[in-house]
Protein backbone atom coordinates (compact mmCIF):
# COMPACT_ATOMS: atom_id res chain seq x y z
CA UNK A 1 0.00 0.00 0.00
CA UNK A 2 1.40 3.48 -1.07
CA UNK A 3 0.39 7.00 -1.28
CA UNK A 4 -0.22 8.30 -4.19
CA UNK A 5 -3.16 10.98 -4.09
CA UNK A 6 -1.28 14.37 -3.25
CA UNK A 7 -4.02 15.24 -0.29
CA UNK A 8 -3.14 11.74 1.06
CA UNK A 9 0.76 13.23 0.92
CA UNK A 10 0.10 16.05 2.07
CA UNK A 11 -1.83 14.81 5.22
CA UNK A 12 0.71 12.49 5.47
CA UNK A 13 3.81 15.29 5.66
CA UNK A 14 1.75 17.77 7.65
CA UNK A 15 0.80 14.92 10.73
CA UNK A 16 4.63 13.66 10.47
CA UNK A 17 5.84 17.56 11.12
CA UNK A 18 3.67 17.89 13.76
CA UNK A 19 4.48 14.55 15.52
CA UNK A 20 8.13 15.31 14.90
CA UNK A 21 7.62 19.11 16.67
CA UNK A 22 5.81 17.34 19.81
CA UNK A 23 8.63 14.85 20.19
CA UNK A 24 11.08 17.54 20.17
CA UNK A 25 9.52 19.18 22.62
CA UNK A 26 8.71 16.58 24.77
CA UNK A 27 11.65 14.89 24.50
CA UNK A 28 10.83 11.51 23.95
CA UNK A 29 10.89 9.44 20.51
CA UNK A 30 8.40 9.85 17.74
CA UNK A 31 6.91 6.70 18.11
CA UNK A 32 5.79 7.83 21.92
CA UNK A 33 3.80 10.49 20.21
CA UNK A 34 2.36 9.03 17.53
CA UNK A 35 3.19 5.88 15.67
CA UNK A 36 4.04 5.46 12.17
CA UNK A 37 1.24 3.26 11.16
CA UNK A 38 -1.29 5.51 12.88
CA UNK A 39 0.28 8.61 10.52
CA UNK A 40 -0.32 6.35 7.73
CA UNK A 41 -3.81 5.28 8.76
CA UNK A 42 -4.22 9.25 9.05
CA UNK A 43 -3.29 10.76 5.56
CA UNK A 44 -5.24 7.51 4.29
CA UNK A 45 -8.74 8.36 5.88
CA UNK A 46 -8.12 12.23 6.44
CA UNK A 47 -10.22 11.63 9.30
CA UNK A 48 -12.65 15.45 9.79
CA UNK A 49 -13.80 15.19 13.57
CA UNK A 50 -13.03 13.77 16.66
CA UNK A 51 -15.55 10.53 15.68
CA UNK A 52 -13.75 10.13 12.24
CA UNK A 53 -10.44 9.71 14.11
CA UNK A 54 -11.57 7.34 16.67
CA UNK A 55 -12.82 5.05 14.17
CA UNK A 56 -9.27 4.39 12.97
CA UNK A 57 -8.03 1.37 14.37
CA UNK A 58 -4.22 2.67 15.11
CA UNK A 59 -5.84 5.18 17.59
CA UNK A 60 -5.56 4.35 21.21
CA UNK A 61 -9.40 4.73 22.74
CA UNK A 62 -9.96 8.41 24.17
CA UNK A 63 -6.65 9.89 22.21
CA UNK A 64 -9.10 11.45 19.81
CA UNK A 65 -10.61 13.55 22.76
CA UNK A 66 -6.59 14.94 23.32
CA UNK A 67 -4.67 17.95 23.21
CA UNK A 68 -2.68 15.72 20.76
CA UNK A 69 -5.86 14.47 18.50
CA UNK A 70 -7.15 18.03 18.38
CA UNK A 71 -3.69 19.00 16.96
CA UNK A 72 -3.83 16.44 14.72
CA UNK A 73 -6.75 17.55 13.34
CA UNK A 74 -5.83 21.12 12.92
CA UNK A 75 -2.86 19.45 11.00
CA UNK A 76 -4.92 17.35 8.34
CA UNK A 77 -7.42 20.68 7.99
CA UNK A 78 -4.14 22.51 6.88
CA UNK A 79 -3.17 20.65 4.81
CA UNK A 80 -6.19 20.03 2.91
CA UNK A 81 -6.71 23.54 2.67
CA UNK A 82 -3.32 23.64 0.75
CA UNK A 83 -3.74 24.82 -2.92
CA UNK A 84 -3.21 21.84 -5.19
CA UNK A 85 -0.45 23.24 -6.78
CA UNK A 86 1.24 23.55 -3.47
CA UNK A 87 0.43 20.01 -2.49
CA UNK A 88 3.19 17.50 -2.62
CA UNK A 89 3.09 14.52 -5.58
CA UNK A 90 5.08 11.47 -5.22
CA UNK A 91 7.73 11.25 -7.95
CA UNK A 92 7.28 9.32 -10.94
CA UNK A 93 8.58 5.43 -10.91
CA UNK A 94 10.87 5.53 -14.00
CA UNK A 95 10.63 2.59 -16.13
CA UNK A 96 13.67 0.23 -16.24
CA UNK A 97 15.04 -0.13 -19.20
CA UNK A 98 14.10 -3.58 -20.53
CA UNK A 99 15.85 -6.75 -19.47
CA UNK A 100 16.88 -5.10 -16.88
CA UNK A 101 14.07 -7.38 -14.62
CA UNK A 102 15.98 -10.17 -15.67
CA UNK A 103 19.22 -9.39 -14.51
CA UNK A 104 17.70 -8.09 -11.44
CA UNK A 105 16.16 -11.33 -10.98
CA UNK A 106 19.87 -12.99 -11.32
CA UNK A 107 21.11 -10.85 -8.95
CA UNK A 108 18.94 -11.61 -6.18
CA UNK A 109 19.89 -15.21 -6.90
CA UNK A 110 23.89 -14.25 -6.72
CA UNK A 111 23.06 -12.14 -3.67
CA UNK A 112 21.04 -15.02 -1.80
CA UNK A 113 24.33 -17.49 -2.70
CA UNK A 114 26.49 -15.27 -1.63
CA UNK A 115 24.80 -14.06 1.49
CA UNK A 116 24.91 -17.97 2.63
CA UNK A 117 28.00 -18.90 1.90
CA UNK A 118 29.36 -16.04 3.63
CA UNK A 119 26.73 -15.77 6.52
CA UNK A 120 25.48 -12.42 6.13
CA UNK A 121 21.83 -11.43 5.62
CA UNK A 122 21.78 -10.57 2.42
CA UNK A 123 20.35 -6.96 3.23
CA UNK A 124 23.34 -6.15 4.51
CA UNK A 125 25.00 -6.81 1.58
CA UNK A 126 22.72 -5.39 -1.17
CA UNK A 127 18.56 -4.29 -1.15
CA UNK A 128 16.18 -4.70 -4.17
CA UNK A 129 16.94 -1.18 -4.99
CA UNK A 130 20.51 -1.88 -5.17
CA UNK A 131 20.12 -4.67 -7.81
CA UNK A 132 17.92 -3.26 -9.90
CA UNK A 133 20.49 0.19 -9.84
CA UNK A 134 23.22 -2.24 -10.72
CA UNK A 135 21.00 -4.40 -13.21
CA UNK A 136 20.24 -0.66 -14.78
CA UNK A 137 23.69 1.15 -14.64
CA UNK A 138 26.50 -1.59 -14.40
CA UNK A 139 29.55 0.01 -12.97
CA UNK A 140 28.15 3.20 -13.01
CA UNK A 141 25.62 2.40 -10.49
CA UNK A 142 25.98 4.67 -7.09
CA UNK A 143 25.24 1.99 -4.45
CA UNK A 144 26.81 0.93 -1.66
CA UNK A 145 27.14 -2.89 -3.22
CA UNK A 146 29.39 -1.69 -5.38
CA UNK A 147 32.24 -0.52 -2.70
CA UNK A 148 34.30 -1.67 0.10
CA UNK A 149 33.69 -5.36 1.65
CA UNK A 150 30.22 -5.32 -0.42
CA UNK A 151 32.36 -5.08 -3.73
CA UNK A 152 34.49 -7.81 -2.48
CA UNK A 153 32.20 -9.66 -1.22
CA UNK A 154 29.14 -9.44 -4.28
CA UNK A 155 29.67 -6.30 -6.21
CA UNK A 156 32.76 -8.06 -8.55
CA UNK A 157 30.18 -10.85 -9.18
CA UNK A 158 27.51 -9.35 -9.35
CA UNK A 159 29.06 -7.00 -12.10
CA UNK A 160 30.29 -10.17 -13.79
CA UNK A 161 27.11 -11.75 -13.93
CA UNK A 162 25.62 -8.91 -15.69
CA UNK A 163 28.26 -8.38 -17.95
CA UNK A 164 28.15 -12.45 -19.46
CA UNK A 165 31.62 -13.15 -17.57
CA UNK A 166 30.30 -15.59 -15.05
CA UNK A 167 27.06 -17.86 -15.05
CA UNK A 168 25.08 -19.42 -12.23
CA UNK A 169 24.37 -23.33 -12.91
CA UNK A 170 22.67 -26.06 -10.58
CA UNK A 171 24.88 -28.90 -9.66
CA UNK A 172 22.38 -31.40 -7.32
CA UNK A 173 20.67 -29.21 -5.77
CA UNK A 174 22.98 -26.00 -4.92
CA UNK A 175 23.54 -23.18 -7.47
CA UNK A 176 26.78 -22.30 -8.10
CA UNK A 177 28.63 -19.33 -9.99
CA UNK A 178 30.96 -20.77 -13.06
CA UNK A 179 33.22 -18.41 -14.55
CA UNK A 180 32.34 -18.51 -18.78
Amino acid sequence: MRLRKPQELAVLKYVAAWREREARARNVPRARVLKDDAIYEIAQQQPKDTEALARLRTIPKGWERSASGAAVLEAINQALALPKADMPHAPRHQQAPEGTAAAAELLKVLLKLTAEKHGVAPKVIANSEDLDKIAAEGEKAEVAALTGWRRDLFGETALQLIQGQVALRFVGKRVETVAL
